[in-house]
């Protein structure tokens, strides 16, 4: 039986806003973000490509360069220590240790030069002090935990010489050696096709049960967060729109922006008319709308999203939508009414 872990917060983000800028008047390309995770549940961030999830996770883990990279505003408080404030020095202990990120393309973020084995092993040596026999010992003990067919023949492997589903399981087994507090995964199946996606999520999930991580998750897969979710954040053009449990978000989308992205999941079931589309395109940083960001493609749109930036409102405790026409129920019927008279 897997042990009971405690649903305290392990990451909280408050008021997150970054720019690439030191020009106080460009707009923000990550603009007062907040979200938790709980030790031992998911938090999935979901948007199309473009409106900042991976900027974000890049931010919390400390690997944008600075300059251009410069956070304006808000706390990211891990451990009751602020990420943004740390000292690169105290950063790098923590990254890789106590919270790790797994990366899209494991090909380009393992090193080609150095046996998976090695990888691994320099990670448990750096963060836990281990000497060399024994850091090979739990790179070895950590491939026979993500599932590698003999690992005793792949630790002495390069890269190139693995399938791509194994290269994800070796970043995972990098990412999850000592056993940290947090994972990042920035869309970590996007590349593998639907057998292994299966194989590796499951082995996530399996492999936080244990030993109670919590995992910041970013995709696009609507299918993974449905899946996987403890929690969603909606995020569009560098703000999070809608964020609520997974249940509540499928169930009962409010934002404009959320429910458009719903509509554009296939059914497998028989087709009956098209799939919806959400027009138009992610402004661009240096276009950013004065107000609500989705305003220009928004079917809801008022005069008030043009130029006002919606207040976030609290559908209940947990769920909360950035929005000036929420609920949506309602703007719809009203819209309804208008086009009838």
């Amino acid at each position: 039986m897997n042990k009971p872990f405690e649903r305290r917060p392990v990451l909280e983000v408050t008021g997150f806003s970054l720019k690439f800028s030191r020009d106080p008047k460009a707009p923000n390309l990550v603009d007062d973000v907040s979200l938790s995770v709980n030790a031992g549940e998911t938090l999935c961030v979901v948007g199309e490509s473009g409106c900042g999830k991976s900027v974000t996770s890049l931010a919390l883990m400390g690997l944008l360069p600075s300059p251009p990279a410069n956070v304006v505003a808000g706390t990211a408080m891990f451990d009751g220590r602020d990420l943004f404030a740390m000292p690169e020095r105290e950063l790098a202990d923590v990254r890789g240790n106590r919270m790790s990120m797994i990366f899209q393309e494991p090909m380009t973020s393992l090193n080609p030069a150095f046996t998976v084995g090695h990888q691994i092993a320099e990670c448990v040596e750096r963060h836990r002090g281990l000497k060399r026999a024994e850091a090979r010992a739990e790179a070895l003990a950590m491939l026979r935990l993500v599932r590698i067919p003999a690992p005793e023949t792949r630790l002495d492997a390069y890269p190139h010489e693995l399938s791509g589903g194994m290269r994800q399981r070796v970043m995972i087994a990098m990412a999850l050696a000592n056993r940290p507090q947090l994972l990042i995964a920035d869309e970590p199946t996007t590349a593998l096709d639907v057998t292994i996606q299966a194989q590796v999520l499951s082995l996530v999930r399996n492999l936080q049960a244990e030993t109670g991580t919590a995992m910041i998750l970013i995709t696009h897969d609507l299918g993974v967060v449905a899946e996987v979710a403890d929690h969603v954040a909606v995020m569009y053009a560098g703000r999070i729109v809608e964020y609520g449990p997974v249940a509540e978000i499928f169930d009962d989308p409010q934002h404009p922006y959320t429910i458009g992205l719903m509509g554009a999941i296939p059914s497998v079931g028989k087709r009956e008319g098209q799939l919806a589309t959400i027009r138009g395109s992610v402004p661009s940083p240096e276009r950013m709308p004065k107000g609500c960001r989705f305003a220009p493609r928004c079917p809801f749109v008022e005069a008030r999203c043009i130029d006002e930036t919606p207040p976030d409102k609290r559908v209940n405790d947990a769920h909360r939508v950035a929005c000036w026409v929420a609920p949506v129920e309602t703007a719809h019927a009203m819209q309804a009414r208008e086009v009838a008279a």
